[in-house]
């Protein structure tokens, strides 16, 4: 069957959302023997350098365009991956993927901020909503006694969050300027450039880790930079540059619905109550945000 190219884009924009949606709790089995600068910095980097080949040819760049790559990689990346590596340590994956999924309401929000994007009525309900259901969920975590999640972690994954809002905010002018798979390139490249610091240091106070990985980190480590970091960009990335602006963040619904069932299948997680209430929420948020006539393409 042939496809054409707006299928395709779905299709991509399908993969992508479901490879990241069973990334928290792949990351976060992996993290227990993996130190986490380590892994962001392996996974990044590794990426860049085996997407080279793909892109040696369309990555010369002018010299104004340098900060603003700099800027977004750094949002994009080294700054949205460390909080939520950091985020995924403290709280559960289940409440990492429902969190995420609050992005295109957060995402809209800065749009009318930054982009002078129109504030209608439903984003507004759709916005109160989300985050109500956020609360829920932190709240949760604040209540209860002797708990193995943090609500700090909840709040590290909004941030992570809320990095990766800008950071497409800032990608729709690097867009006009570069193909999808070069924005990829230099996000990765210069993103892992940042954690580069910090991984030497914790690597040279114990690298041990190397010696003692298991099987299932091992896979891990492979799912982060195959799947996580090249399909799912690469898929991401082009899938947006065919797609409807208005219909794109229809597709991070997918991704707490694979993130629920991977944290549940992989990490034996449990959901609660509070849980369903505040996903319940933040889903109802989504769709009536969605409505919203002037949502933006996220680059």
């Amino acid at each position: 069957m042939n496809l054409n190219n707006h299928q395709k884009a779905i299709l991509a924009l399908i993969l992508a959302s479901i490879i990241w949606g069973a990334t928290g709790p792949v990351m976060k089995l992996t993290l227990k023997e993996v130190p986490l600068v380590s892994l962001a910095f392996i996974r990044f980097f590794a990426a860049a350098i085996i997407l080279f080949p793909f892109v040696f040819r369309k990555i010369s760049i002018k010299r104004n365009d340098i900060p603003i790559l700099i800027i977004s990689a750094f949002l994009g990346v080294t700054l949205n991956i460390t909080l939520f590596f950091w985020g995924l340590t403290l709280t559960s994956a289940l409440n990492s993927g429902i969190i995420i999924a609050s992005g295109p309401i957060l995402l809209l929000l800065f749009a009318h901020i930054f982009l002078k994007d129109k504030l209608s009525k439903n984003l507004l309900i759709g916005s109160a909503l989300g985050i109500l259901g956020i609360l829920i969920i932190i709240g949760k975590d604040l209540l209860q006694n002797g708990m193995h999640v943090s609500p700090i972690g909840d709040f590290l994954i909004l941030i992570a969050t809320l990095c990766f809002v800008f950071y497409q905010i800032i990608n729709k002018e690097i867009f006009n300027k570069f193909k999808p798979i070069t924005i990829t390139f230099y996000s990765f490249l210069i993103g892992s450039l940042g954690f580069l610091p910090a991984f030497l240091f914790e690597f040279s106070k114990d690298s041990s880790w190397v010696a003692n990985l298991s099987t299932g980190a091992t896979i891990g480590i492979f799912y982060g930079i195959f799947l996580s970091s090249l399909a799912a960009y690469s898929l991401w990335q082009w899938g947006l540059s065919k797609f409807e602006a208005s219909k794109a963040g229809f597709f991070f619904y997918l991704d707490p619905i694979a993130s629920t069932i991977a944290a549940v299948i992989i990490l034996s997680e449990k959901i609660t109550l509070p849980f369903i209430i505040g996903a319940i929420l933040i889903f109802a948020g989504l769709f009536i945000a969605e409505k919203h006539s002037s949502c933006h393409q996220l680059n």
